[in-house]
């Protein structure tokens, strides 16, 4: 598949994670805030997102999901198209050789690693990381897509009980 048909799809998905973010905003009926939520999460990630869901008093179901459909939007992109960038740089090519033993040996297991590093080290290092240890690309995205799920909703629903309780 050519570059400009993978950089097409991608941003095809990109567009579907952001209509679906704002589709739940539509729903919430905050829209603008919505597109606010969209825009940290692509650039602070999802876990800062979901914690500034709740002063724009986001359920903190949606404001996860915001989160991380906003976070999701540049995922297909990177994924798409890493390979052709990393084939243009040779010398990045020649790095990444030896990664490619460690990874060989401990490639079924490792990716599994990416789950508790994803909501540390972001999702966008985790893809990178992902693919210099050329790990398989499925593995490295539903690794990277539990750990958000899982930060993200404990950071939501952990930050919505505690400004329950502090409530009047």
């Amino acid at each position: 598949m050519s570059f400009l048909r993978r950089l097409t799809y991608g941003f095809l998905l990109g567009g579907l994670f952001f209509a679906g973010a704002i589709l739940i905003g539509f729903i919430e009926d905050k829209l603008i805030s919505t597109v606010s939520l969209i825009g940290t999460s692509i650039i602070l990630e999802a876990q800062p997102a979901a914690v500034a869901s709740l002063p724009l008093r986001f359920h903190p179901f949606s404001g996860a999901l915001i989160s991380i459909l906003g976070n999701l939007i540049p995922i297909p992109v990177l994924m798409l198209t890493f390979d052709e960038i990393i084939n243009r740089w040779k010398w990045v090519e020649r790095k990444l050789q030896k990664a490619s033993v460690w990874s060989s040996k401990y490639g079924k297991y490792g990716v599994w690693v990416l789950i508790p590093l994803s909501p540390v080290l972001g999702a966008y290092v985790c893809i990178g990381v992902g693919y210099m240890m050329r790990w398989n690309p499925r593995f490295v995205l539903s690794s990277i897509l539990i750990g958000m799920f899982l930060s993200s909703f404990i950071i939501t629903y952990g930050g919505d009980s505690i400004v329950r309780l502090l409530r009047p």
